[in-house]
């Protein structure tokens, strides 16, 4: 539960008091403005008396009124006992005496009807009866015979409020003509003249005044509770404002006392004037210890001088100083900190203090350093790593152009070193790549520079190059170092290695060029045969420009409609027929003109653009194969399919599309797929496979020998033929290797029941050769070179019309397809 605050408390009972107050002001207002309201009642009474004992005093030292006798005006019977009362007139007309009473009454009957005020004149002897007293009267008249005095008092008659006073009323000389029959002596109280003042209009004014002090009060009293309210919320911001300096004084306190950095004030002389507890902590000092020395005490002697001289310089001009020192520590423990030192100036301008923030930032550095290391070092081999090496080639460049000497960029790759790894493991592959860290280490020049950019590749950046003939010394320095075996664990392993050389400003003046150019003079040397070097030159300046024209012409290939298809014939060598054709692209680029297939290919499946050129070759070669289909010509159709849309994920999901698009029966289609693409991921392969198959498509694998499948790897595949490569088909007729081989694949094929087709068959001797080993079918020049779309059907025509109609062929490897594929 909430605690009321003390001041909200002090505004409760203030607000509290001043409403008693206002209410008590209010009710006493109440109370006045009902007795002023009888009081003016009280007046009026008053008045009418006086008037009317004016009157009877005048019309009793008169003796009377005489009025004419009329209808509205008779004489009064109870004077009849007056020998006067009427009087004759000349004219025969009658004069009847109205005395004091009879006029006053008369006058009262008037002014109750225009006023409402009742008055009339009573006592205990009367002659007539309307002058008998009522109850009221029988009390008032003895209360006044008593007092002598007035009596009034506030009753009702007939349910209205009335002020009614009497009036004692004295027997005088003039009033023995009417009233001696009543035995009265003169001076003494003969009766009363009553009043009664109706006491509704001035109630109404009294409603009408309350109303005016109700509202008046009421104001006055919210305009109180404002005050009130705003006092004490002024008080409550002012005491809310004093906390909260006072919680953020205590909160500096507490922060500079428990901060994670020591924290010194000293004086204007630099004496020390207050350490908190992390001071202590770091420097390992008591404040006692500390406090009114100056922080000379922590210096290490290993700080510049010139450090401490920019620092004096930034304080003596009122500046904020941030650096780095050396400290010592009460142990004697010299320790990296950081330091904060600000001046504390007064209104004066003057320096008062200086207040020093201490970090201690020993990790901080080992982490720098650490980082360093690992973002500029190989943590393998510990040699610069790539973005260390461009470091050093800028600085490389900067010397070069003020010296005017060449600098060298050496690529090396290291020759067979795959094949170390995967057969002897990535452990022996690691130790291997540091002893060839430290053997071309040791064979550079101090000022050089030796990198590793990552796997089996490393630069050199060699400077003071005067001519290639300084670069290719320091390659054959390495070709040599690599040379020798390398023992690893007791095993003696060989590893060559080629080299790429691009020299600064000579080739290239751009970092990122040079770079590129030593890469590609690396291939290149692989090219040649590996175990050397090659310099970056016109010709491969030209094939770099070539190979950049040929990505950036990649890109929307398809939208420009420069790639077509051509089909190579594909033939059973026991019937002789054509049963299908193998899909082809090519290229026609608008200046560098027709790029063979071996040279975009690769480069479209670097830069991923192979995708689409794929999906592009199967849509065009599926439209035209059901083209010839609806012609009569329905072969099997061959598309070769790259690694990279084979390990695409939707592979299944584009082919079908495909052959809905198209309307071709997927039964016709044959995907090749090389060994080396399945082989990756085996696992996967086999499942991308089987869906493949599920659509009723066939698979090929293309190029098979060149890889390193094993049959247990094969046997898990579901495919349906096997293509042995050009490679071996090429000198099968004379080389004993090349033959064995296709016979064991031919052989391999038959115990596993699959078709066996042979690509490459250039000669009519190769022919031979491979139908005495049973290969099922042949694919190349000697059959025919791949065709445009208009020469191959020309070509299948004039095949159909050479060959016997049996009508009951298969094609190979699928039975119950004969119809389908007779030519």
């Amino acid at each position: 539960m909430r605690v009321m605050s003390p001041i909200f408390r002090m505004a409760v009972l203030a607000a509290v008091l001043w409403s008693t107050v206002v209410a008590l002001s209010l009710g006493w207002s109440f109370v006045q403005s009902e007795r002023q309201m009888l009081q003016l009642a009280e007046v009026e009474a008053k008045s009418n008396l006086k008037r009317d004992l004016a009157f009877r005093r005048w019309a009793t030292g008169r003796g009377g009124l005489y009025a004419r006798v009329t209808d509205s005006a008779r004489p009064n019977p109870f004077l009849a006992h007056i020998p006067d009362r009427d009087v004759m007139l000349p004219d025969g007309g009658m004069l009847t005496l109205y005395n004091p009473a009879t006029m006053l009454r008369e006058i009262k009957t008037e002014q109750a009807e225009l006023y409402g005020t009742l008055a009339r004149i009573t006592g205990e002897k009367y002659l007539n009866p309307i002058n008998a007293p009522d109850e009221w009267e029988k009390k008032a008249l003895a209360i006044i015979k008593q007092t002598g005095q007035d009596y009034s008092e506030v009753t009702r008659i007939d349910g209205k409020p009335y002020l009614r006073r009497i009036q004692p009323m004295m027997m005088e000389e003039g009033c023995m003509k009417c009233h001696a029959w009543s035995g009265i002596k003169v001076g003494e109280m003969r009766g009363a003249t009553d009043i009664a003042i109706p006491l509704s209009p001035y109630g109404s004014v009294a409603a009408q005044s309350r109303i005016v002090l109700g509202l008046t009060h009421g104001g006055i009293w919210l305009l109180g509770l404002v005050v009130i309210g705003f006092i004490a919320r002024r008080s409550a911001t002012h005491t809310d404002e004093l906390s909260a300096h006072q919680a953020v004084l205590n909160k500096f306190k507490q922060a500079v006392e428990q901060s994670a950095s020591g924290v010194v004030i000293t004086d204007a002389r630099g004496n020390i004037e207050y350490i908190n507890r992390k001071f202590c902590e770091v420097n390992g000092y008591a404040p006692e210890e500390v406090l009114g020395r100056n922080p000379r005490l922590l210096k290490s002697g290993e700080t510049d001088d010139a450090i401490y001289q920019e620092m004096w310089s930034a304080l003596s001009e009122r500046k904020e100083w941030r650096g780095e020192f050396k400290n010592r520590k009460k142990s004697g423990e010299v320790y990296w900190c950081m330091e904060s030192i600000s001046p504390i100036i007064d209104a004066s301008g003057a320096i008062t203090h200086f207040v020093a923030v201490i970090e201690d930032i020993n990790d901080r550095k080992f982490a720098e350093a650490t980082i360093r290391q690992l973002a500029l070092y190989d943590p393998l081999t510990e040699l610069p790593n790539r973005r260390l090496l461009r470091e050093k080639l800028d600085q490389a460049f900067a010397w070069s152009q003020r010296a005017g000497k060449r600098v060298a960029l050496l690529y090396l790759d290291l020759d067979r070193f795959k094949a170390i790894n995967d057969t002897l493991g990535h452990h022996t592959g690691d130790l291997l790549l540091k002893a060839v860290a430290r053997r071309f280490s040791g064979s550079l020049r101090r000022n050089d520079t030796l990198a590793r950019l990552g796997g089996d590749e490393f630069a050199v950046v060699v400077g003071d190059v005067d001519t290639e003939a300084d670069a290719a010394a320091v390659a054959e320095k390495l070709l040599e170092a690599a040379g020798e075996p390398f023992v690893i664990e007791g095993r003696d392993l060989y590893v060559t290695v080629s080299i790429g050389i691009s020299l600064f400003p000579t080739d290239t003046d751009s970092l990122d060029t040079l770079l590129r150019n030593a890469d590609v003079a690396m291939y290149h040397a692989k090219e040649c045969g590996k175990n050397r070097y090659q310099f970056f030159g016109e010709g491969l300046a030209l094939r770099v420009s070539r190979q950049w024209d040929i990505e950036s012409g990649l890109r929307r290939v398809t939208e420009r409609n420069e790639l077509f298809v051509e089909y190579q014939p594909k033939m059973e060598i026991g019937s002789g027929r054509v049963y299908g054709m193998e899909a082809l692209v090519r290229w026609d680029h608008p200046t560098l003109g027709r790029i063979a297939p071996d040279r975009f290919i690769p480069v479209a499946e670097e830069t991923g653009d192979i995708e689409q050129i794929g999906e592009w070759v199967l849509q065009a070669a599926c439209a035209q194969a059901q083209r010839w289909r609806e012609l009569g010509h329905p072969l099997l159709l061959s598309v070769n399919l790259s690694a990279v849309q084979f390990r695409a994920p939707d592979l299944h999901d584009k082919i079908d599309a495909v052959l809905k698009r198209t309307g071709f029966p997927a039964k016709a289609l044959e995907l090749e797929i090389t060994e080396s693409a399945i082989m990756n991921n085996p696992d996967q392969a086999v499942e991308t496979m089987r869906a493949v198959r599920a659509l009723g498509v066939s698979i090929a694998i293309d190029d098979f020998g060149t890889g390193y499948s094993s049959l247990s790897q094969l046997k898990r595949f579901p495919v349906s033929v096997l293509k042995i490569d050009r490679a071996f088909v090429r000198d099968i007729t004379h080389d004993n290797e090349d033959r064995a081989i296709a016979r064991a694949v031919i052989a391999l094929a038959k115990t596993m029941h699959l078709s066996v087709i042979a690509e490459g068959v250039e000669t009519a001797q190769q022919l031979a050769l491979l139908r005495e080993m049973e290969c099922d079918c042949i694919q190349g020049y000697l059959l025919s070179r791949p065709l445009p779309p208009d020469a191959f059907e020309a070509f299948i025509l004039s095949a159909a019309a050479n060959q016997d109609k049996t009508g009951d062929c298969t094609a190979p490897g699928e039975a119950g397809l004969a119809s389908d594929y007779v030519v």
